[in-house]
């Protein structure tokens, strides 16, 4: 049965889509930029259920640097999020305060967190 499980687990991680976006924000916008990728992290992990996670740092050396790294449950969950409210929201009205954007697709090797780090204390 365990096979079974991990089976399981291991397809379903395989049609995860996981990616980073790098991210660099022109000196004027960067609090106002900072505070709307805040909302739409927040937005559409609490309401999208293909949408995993929503991880976003910026580089103490260089504040204008941005990387945030995205976990969707699949290729249609992540198409579904470009469509949402939240997201036109978020991309129109920063459009102006990005410098430039690259979106890199990755595959993951390990991505473990803590249960308490997610609210899930249950094991």
């Amino acid at each position: 049965m365990l096979s079974i499980n991990s089976s399981k687990v291991s397809a379903q991680q395989n049609e995860r889509k996981v990616r980073i976006a790098k991210i660099e924000i022109y000196p004027a916008y960067l609090d106002e930029y900072r505070a709307a990728l805040a909302t739409h992290a927040k937005t559409a992990v609490q309401v999208e259920t293909g949408v995993l996670a929503l991880q976003a740092v910026y580089d103490k050396s260089h504040p204008t640097q941005v990387t945030v790294f995205e976990v969707y449950a699949s290729e249609a969950a992540y198409q579904d999020h470009l469509k949402t409210p939240h997201f036109l929201k978020y991309k129109s009205g920063t459009l102006k305060m990005v410098k430039s954007l690259e979106l890199i697709e990755v595959a993951p090797i390990a991505m473990e967190i803590k249960p308490e780090l997610t609210g899930n204390t249950k094991q």
